[in-house]
């Protein structure tokens, strides 16, 4: 969630315990829903670093996590954990997405809302390759939540946009890289949209109304590209980002500090206690070579620094 964006940011995720999992990048993406438990073990610190807005686990096993100034990529020496800085200008991130072998981050050229415009990408099978510039953004206030589909990508204009809506960029299909177009796709006015996901046909995105509170919002793909009637599933308080985990959702409750679990009509399956984390941003499933067995990993703001695996 970004209400304001402060000038520091950090890595701070916290790494819930799958029950069971092969612990593979690709099996854990697989997770099967009934294997995540959300209120099993004890919390322990990993990684100390401040602000912290979103994460991404990648299809070949790299994790990356983003926050108000800088883009990270996490290392893993022996037990230990480090954050590498990947921006040398302290540009500060949001949203991360992968397609095709590419990282695309929303970054910043100076951390302010008004400049936070520019989609970046990176090449996943290179380790030393560097983010680079690759598209500019324009009439939008805060591009936040991005998701990659086979239709191109989708990035959420929230939760302090002044038009919230969500828009799509058509990417090159012979070049990951370059953005052919950007268009509204879809108003959301009264809602603010914030996290953005995809599995099916459908895009599940977070939203908030001012006075009414947050929802899981559906949103078909149409076959002809359009998008089909919003079609709230999931009403909450206010809630940050969410992840696909099987046929369910899991979803980074900010306002609770607590993640919960739901199917894709958004009934309830389950929930972590309420403040085991402080505002959790972020949540994704991650597994080897970083980790030894399959992991949940939730990043946080503000009050809740630091990366963090149950135990």
């Amino acid at each position: 969630m970004k209400y304001f964006l402060p000038v520091i940011i950090a890595v701070s995720y916290v790494a819930l315990s799958a029950c069971k999992g092969s612990g593979s990048p690709y099996a854990a993406s697989r997770t099967a829903a009934q294997d995540i438990c959300l209120d099993c073990g004890t919390p322990r610190q990993l990684v100390n670093l401040p602000q912290l807005e979103n994460s991404l686990f990648t299809s070949n096993g790299r994790l990356f996590v983003s926050g108000q100034s800088n883009l990270y990529e996490i290392h893993r020496d022996g037990q230990e954990y480090r954050a590498d800085a990947l921006l040398p200008d302290g540009s500060g991130c949001s949203g991360l997405t992968e397609d095709k072998g590419t990282l695309y981050a929303l970054c910043s050229g100076s951390g302010g809302p008004t400049d936070f415009s520019g989609l970046y990408t990176l090449s996943l099978d290179d380790p030393l390759a560097a983010p680079e510039f690759s598209f500019a953004l324009t009439g939008m206030t805060l591009p936040n939540g991005i998701v990659a589909t086979a239709s191109g990508l989708y990035v959420t204009d929230g939760p302090v946009a002044v038009e919230p809506k969500i828009v799509h960029l058509a990417i090159d299909p012979t070049d990951p890289t370059l953005v052919l177009s950007q268009s509204t796709w879809l108003a959301t006015l009264p809602d603010f949209p914030n996290g953005i996901v995809h599995t099916g046909t459908s895009l599940y995105v977070t939203h908030y109304r001012p006075g009414f509170g947050g929802q899981i919002t559906r949103v078909a793909i149409n076959s002809d590209g359009s998008p089909g009637v919003p079609e709230n599933i999931t009403p909450r308080g206010i809630m940050d980002d969410l992840t696909v985990v099987g046929d369910t959702l899991v979803v980074t409750d900010w306002q609770n500090g607590s993640l919960f679990q739901v199917d894709l009509e958004g009934s309830l399956l389950q929930e972590s206690a309420s403040n085991i984390f402080a505002q959790p941003s972020s949540v994704i499933i991650a597994g080897a070579p970083l980790f030894d067995e399959v992991a949940i990993l939730v990043t946080e703001r503000y009050t809740g620094d630091g990366l963090w695996i149950l135990d």
